[in-house]
C-alpha cells in the first residue's frame, strides 16, 4: 500500500510583487506596462507587413470569408495601359434584414459580424472603384465613410429622400479625382409616352473619375482623361419586369446626357463603365433591351414582360417605405391579378401588347448600349461557369438567398450604337477594338452546385446574400 506522496509547495510566479494595499498608482503603472506590450506587439507586425486589426480578427475567428481568386485572360501581345479593378457589391441593407428571410444566418446577419467581413473582403480583394447598393445611410455616415477612407477611397452617396439605404461609389484618392457627377432618380425621369408604373424609390449614381496627373504623365500626350463611372439598384418587385426594363433604358439615356456634359465642361477622352443590382436576370427584358439592341422581345421575356404590365400595384406603396416591402405581401393578389410573375403563357390585352411595343421602339431608338464584361470574357476563364443556364455567356449566380438563387449583379462598358447593328459583342478582341480596353481577369464565381444548401449570409461563408464581382480591366491610353 502506498503512502501519499507530500505536497509540492507552490512556486512563486517571478515579477514585481503587488503592493500590500492596491493603490491607484499601481493600477494605472500596470494598466501602462499592458497597453506598451499590446503597442510593441502591434509595431511589431506592422515592421512585419502584416495589418495587426487583420491579424486579431484571424485569431479571434472573426471577420472570415470565402476567398476567391482572381482568374486571368491570357495574351500573347501585351499592351500598356491604366490597370484597373471595378468591383459592384450589393451588401446587404441591414434595414432590410428580418429574421423570416434569412432563417438560416444565425448571428451572421448582426452588423457588429457582418461589418468586420465586409470591411475585410473589401481590404483583401483591394478593388480601386467600388460600386455598392443597399448602402445604409446610418452605417454610410457612422462607418462605411470613416473605414473606407482609412483604406484610400474617397466615397460618394445617393438615397431617395429618407429611404434607409442608397447606392455608393468608393475610389482610390491615389489614382482619380472627382471633377463631375450626376444623380439619377427613377421615378422622377422622363421615358416619352411610358410613365412609371409605381413609386420605386430606385436611384442611381455617376461620377466623372480624372485620372490623377502622375497617371497621365506616363502616357506623353494622351487624350484619356479618365472614367466615367455609374452604379444602380434597380427595382425589386417580382411584377416589377416593365418597370426594370423602363430603368434600364434610364440608364442608358443618363450615361449619354452625362458623357455630354462632361464633354462640354471638359472634353476629353473618357472610359465609360456602369454596374450594379439591376434584378433581372440574362434572360430577361431588362438585360436583352440594353444588351441585344436590336431588342425584340420574344418567347420567355415576351411573356414576362407582357405579364407584368398586367399587375396593378397598390397606391399603398407610395406612402410605405420598400424596407418593408422586400417580403412582397403589400399586394393584395385579388382575382384579377396575375398569380405568378413568370407564367407559362400570357394572353395580353391590346393596350399591354402596345405598351410592350413602345417600350422597344424606346430603347431601339437610343444610340447606347451596355456591354457586360463577364459575358464577354467569363468563358475565356472558367468556361465550367458561362452560360450553364443563359446564352450570354454569364455565370450562373450572384445571389443566393433563403428564398431565391441566380444572376442579378452585372459590370458593364456603356458605348455608342449606330441603330441598326447588332449590339452584342461575343469576343474580347471585338470589344478591345470597340472599347479600348482590354479585359485582364475576372473575380471567380461559384455555380450554383458549389454553394450550399442554406442561403447567405453565413458565417465563415459569404457577409450578403449577395457575392461580389470584380473585373480587372486595362484602359488602353494611346
Amino acid at each position: 500500500m502506498s503512502t501519499p506522496a507530500e505536497p509540492k509547495k507552490s512556486k512563486k510566479k517571478s515579477g514585481s510583487k503587488p503592493p500590500a494595499s492596491i493603490t491607484p498608482e499601481y493600477i494605472a503603472e500596470q494598466r501602462a506596462l499592458r497597453e506598451a506590450k499590446k503597442a510593441a506587439k502591434r509595431q511589431e507586425l506592422i515592421d512585419q507587413g502584416l495589418d495587426p486589426d487583420a491579424v486579431a480578427a484571424s485569431q479571434s475567428g472573426e471577420g472570415r470569408f470565402i476567398k476567391r481568386p482572381m482568374l486571368y485572360v491570357p495574351y500573347s501581345v501585351e499592351s500598356k495601359g491604366v490597370r484597373v479593378k471595378i468591383m459592384t457589391y450589393n451588401v446587404l441593407a441591414q434595414a432590410l434584414i428580418r429574421r423570416k428571410l434569412f432563417p438560416t444566418s444565425g448571428n451572421a446577419v448582426k452588423w457588429p459580424r457582418r461589418s468586420k467581413v465586409l470591411l475585410n473582403e473589401f481590404k483583401y480583394y483591394d478593388g480601386d472603384i467600388l460600386l455598392l447598393q443597399e448602402v445604409d445611410y446610418v452605417q454610410y455616415n457612422s462607418f462605411w465613410k470613416s473605414e473606407m477612407k482609412k483604406l484610400g477611397y474617397e466615397t460618394q452617396y445617393h438615397r431617395w429622400g429618407d429611404k434607409n439605404h442608397g447606392v455608393a461609389i468608393c475610389f482610390k484618392g491615389s489614382l482619380f479625382e472627382m471633377t463631375d457627377r450626376m444623380l439619377i432618380d427613377y421615378d422622377r425621369e422622363d421615358s416619352g409616352e411610358l410613365a412609371p408604373r409605381t413609386v420605386t424609390k430606385n436611384v442611381g449614381l455617376m461620377l466623372a473619375l480624372k485620372f490623377k496627373d502622375d497617371i497621365t504623365a506616363e502616357y506623353p500626350g494622351t487624350k484619356k482623361n479618365g472614367v466615367l463611372i455609374g452604379t444602380t439598384h434597380l427595382f425589386w418587385h417580382p411584377f416589377g419586369t416593365f418597370e426594370r426594363t423602363r430603368q434600364t433604358y434610364l440608364i442608358l439615356k443618363k450615361c449619354k446626357e452625362f458623357r455630354q456634359r462632361v464633354d462640354t465642361l471638359q472634353g476629353g477622352e473618357w472610359f465609360h463603365f456602369f454596374g450594379g443590382d439591376f434584378n433581372a436576370q440574362p434572360f430577361d427584358s431588362p438585360y436583352l433591351s440594353i444588351t441585344s439592341k436590336p431588342i425584340k422581345y420574344e418567347g420567355r421575356a415576351r411573356t414576362v414582360i407582357e405579364c407584368s404590365t398586367s399587375f396593378t400595384f397598390s397606391k399603398l406603396r407610395e406612402g410605405i417605405e420598400d424596407e418593408d416591402e422586400e417580403g412582397g405581401n403589400i399586394e393584395k393578389f385579388g382575382e384579377n391579378q396575375p398569380k405568378h410573375p413568370v407564367p407559362e403563357s400570357f394572353t395580353p390585352t391590346e393596350e399591354q401588347s402596345k405598351l410592350v411595343t413602345q417600350m422597344e421602339d424606346l430603347h431601339n431608338n437610343l444610340d447606347v448600349r451596355a456591354i457586360s464584361l463577364y459575358s464577354v470574357g467569363y468563358k475565356d476563364v472558367h468556361p465550367e461557369n458561362a452560360g450553364l443556364d443563359n446564352d450570354a455567356n454569364e455565370p450562373h449566380i450572384s445571389n443566393w438567398a433563403h428564398a431565391w438563387r441566380g444572376l442579378l449583379d452585372y459590370i458593364t462598358l456603356i458605348a455608342r450604337w449606330d441603330l441598326k447593328s447588332s449590339s452584342r459583342v461575343n469576343s474580347i478582341e471585338e470589344f478591345e477594338k470597340v472599347s479600348e480596353v482590354r479585359l485582364r481577369g475576372f473575380l471567380r464565381m461559384p455555380p450554383g452546385s458549389e454553394m450550399t444548401e442554406h442561403g447567405q449570409p453565413h458565417e465563415g461563408e459569404y457577409p450578403s446574400d449577395h457575392l461580389c464581382m470584380m473585373a480587372d480591366v486595362e484602359l488602353l491610353m494611346t
